[in-house]
């Protein structure tokens, strides 16, 4: 579908680092280089499922990725063991979201009719079906291959942004 994978369309190495070594044991140590391999192959991989999953959408004229096109896309990959844990973090960031805001007392106290609307929508059950982003052209435009120049093979110093 779309061009070359740039800088920008990789994770970002402190987010990479803060991962990474949350799976350590303190006293290791990770080279700058495996951090840009383990970026670029975590940017395959969403290009990858992004791309299975609009093809789900494309197929059923759906201009909306949802939550249910991305566990789709998850199976068929084959990366079944990963079902279960998005699930888990998909629950976890709505409890998170859910958690900040305002009680539905506090909102109609303001007179705010449109925030009571939004206070019963939030008490409501969660559907994983509502859980969806619209897509755009840079969604369209996923790459799931790699070139040369997307990881410096190199020193890795270029390619790490640093």
């Amino acid at each position: 579908r779309g061009g070359k994978m740039g800088d920008a369309d990789r994770l970002p190495m402190a987010n990479v680092n803060r991962i990474v070594t949350s799976v350590l044991p303190r006293d290791a140590a990770v080279a700058k280089e495996a951090k840009v391999a383990i970026s670029a192959c975590a940017t395959v991989f969403v290009h990858y499922i992004t791309e299975l999953a609009v093809q789900q959408c494309d197929k059923r004229k759906k201009v909306t990725l949802q939550y249910e096109d991305i566990l789709e896309a998850i199976r068929e990959a084959e990366f079944n063991d990963f079902e279960e844990p998005l699930k888990e973090a998909l629950a976890a960031f709505r409890a998170q979201n859910s958690a900040g805001k305002k009680p539905a007392a506090k909102r109609q106290k303001t007179g705010d009719a449109g925030a009571a609307a939004g206070a019963a929508a939030a008490d409501a059950p969660v559907n994983p079906a509502d859980t969806s982003v619209n897509l755009d052209t840079s969604v369209n435009n996923a790459d799931t291959s790699m070139n040369d120049a997307s990881v410096n093979e190199g020193g890795g110093e270029e390619a790490a942004g640093a």
